[in-house]
């Protein structure tokens, strides 16, 4: 009975990971447990927002805006207001001035060329357990499934180039590559799966500092 009591399951990683996860919660746990302690509430943030919540609010209009050239960015925010595609709080929360920024630069440039662009862009795949914990003592081949959704990816040039929109308040560029490297790892893999190409460019673009970084 006592060996009972003394055996150690050999495969005891495997116990603490999910058989499904979020991209985000692999790739920002620490920063979640960080802002699930210090953040206030939304009636203490200007505009009743918290940074999370305008984030999320960037991203919506990310998702629905037109892409057409010269568009005129706070019309497209009042229209996609009225059309309930984002509410009237996260109209109000997103920086127009930023966005305008984003339509001038050499990505949407390379956007427009594409013949292939998806915005949230939802995917589940498999990863080896090894990719999420490199030291973890698991069977050759384990895998878990991973759900997610990129923000935008597009074609070029045979290969496929993923995009990732952040609101961030850093100093530079090096900060957000190092701290969202690993998601966008993960992005790749299930890019190169879906599209069956190869991803040659993971891009971290900042709203925040109107710059991007490519990797």
């Amino acid at each position: 009975m006592l060996k009972n009591f003394e055996y150690k399951y050999p495969f005891e990683t495997l116990s603490r990971i999910e058989s499904k996860v979020s991209v985000s919660r692999l790739a920002n746990g620490e920063e979640a447990e960080r802002f699930a302690f210090t953040a206030k509430p939304s009636f203490m943030i200007e505009g009743g927002m918290t940074a999370a919540e305008t984030g999320t609010a960037l991203h919506h209009v990310m998702q629905y805006i037109s892409f057409e050239d010269g568009i005129n960015v706070e019309s497209e925010i009042e229209t996609l207001k009225e059309w309930r595609y984002i509410t009237e709080a996260e109209a109000d929360a997103v920086s127009i001035p930023a966005i305008s920024k984003f339509f001038e630069s050499d990505i949407f440039k390379a956007i427009k060329r594409s013949s292939d662009v998806r915005r949230e862009m939802r995917f589940l795949t498999e990863v080896p357990v090894t990719d999420i914990d490199p030291e973890a003592d698991v069977p050759k081949g384990t895998g878990v499934l991973i759900q997610g959704a990129v923000d935008l990816c597009f074609t070029e040039n045979d290969s496929v180039t993923v995009l990732d929109f952040k609101t961030d308040r850093v100093d530079d560029m090096k900060t957000l590559k190092d701290r969202y490297f690993e998601q966008l790892s993960i992005y790749s893999k299930a890019c190169e799966k879906i599209f069956a190409l190869p991803v040659k460019k993971r891009i971290v673009y900042s709203f925040h500092l109107s710059d991007y970084i490519v990797f």
